[in-house]
């Protein structure tokens, strides 16, 4: 099971939180994760799949959350191809990063938040926001696929040809838009706001692509300009409301993370727990 250390020995729950041993917070606060823009939103409250108990025990190193591998292989296959797209687009060059060698974050100054934004502008071989966007790169189904829980994760279900099962035709797409227009998530826009926010810049750009069961199966095969990828631009409008949201993370972290001691569970988070603990919890 996911939960990679145990209870009563390095954590216990007590009040409707998960208190971190002594000795299990000693040895372990310093491998503690820092707030990403995907942990900024599930912090935040806006991520359907995760809960901000469930975001801290992943930071403190407690529980690991297993990821699909057909996504992460589509993810790395694609994504670049998504950016040299972009690039053609605006006529610039972005930078990526390899996580490897950054130690999966370009903010080591910050204690607190970190992360990696998909690309930033390059001019003469500098970071250099004066005329070009951040890029944020979001790769998504045209179809809603079926999936099914693994060790509390979600897996894509294939059929005997490795192709993903169609839950409905189209029903993925068709959730990004409204009338015709394609609508950005308040999930994505804290992701992309965050960064943004770190870096003090304004603009920043969404590219998000479409992808075929086809694309699942052979992602390397994928061709940009034979796929829908809509840009959409966004900056963050209420500067104010947003400096609100990260001080509420910043206490949040200060809180939560440099305490050892969980947020409450709600009742969705006490069934996850249930699942997961079984007769332990």
């Amino acid at each position: 099971m996911p939960f990679i250390k145990n209870i009563n020995n390095d954590f216990s729950i007590k009040d409707d939180r998960i208190v971190l041993s002594k000795n299990y917070f000693d040895n372990y606060q310093n491998r503690f994760a820092k707030i990403t823009g995907t942990r900024f939103s599930c912090i935040l409250g806006q991520n359907k799949f995760s809960s901000p108990f469930k975001t801290w025990a992943i930071m403190t190193k407690i529980y690991k959350e297993e990821m699909d591998p057909t996504l992460s292989k589509v993810g790395c296959a694609i994504e670049p191809k998504v950016r040299e797209y972009v690039e053609k687009e605006l006529g610039c060059k972005y930078l990526s990063y390899d996580p490897v060698q950054i130690r999966f974050d370009v903010f080591h100054e910050n204690k607190i938040f970190g992360g990696i934004p998909d690309g930033e502008p390059v001019v003469n071989g500098r970071i250099d926001y004066s005329k070009f966007p951040m890029l944020e790169i979001k790769t998504t189904s045209i179809d809603s696929f079926v999936y099914k829980k693994e060790n509390g994760s979600l897996f894509m279900k294939k059929d005997e040809n490795g192709y993903p099962l169609i839950k409905l035709p189209g029903e993925k797409r068709n959730s990004w838009y409204c009338d015709n227009d394609i609508v950005i998530s308040e999930e994505y826009k804290y992701q992309l706001g965050l960064y943004l926010y770190l870096r003090n810049i304004d603009k920043g750009i969404f590219a998000v692509t479409f992808l075929t069961g086809e694309d699942y199966v052979h992602p390397e095969n994928y061709v940009a300009s034979e796929h829908e990828i809509a840009l959409v631009n966004f900056s963050i409008n209420d500067l104010d409301h947003f400096k609100k949201k990260v001080e509420y993370a910043k206490h949040w972290y200060i809180d939560h993370i440099q305490t050892g001691i969980s947020p409450k569970m709600t009742a969705e988070d006490k069934k996850w727990l249930k699942e997961e603990l079984g007769q332990m919890f």
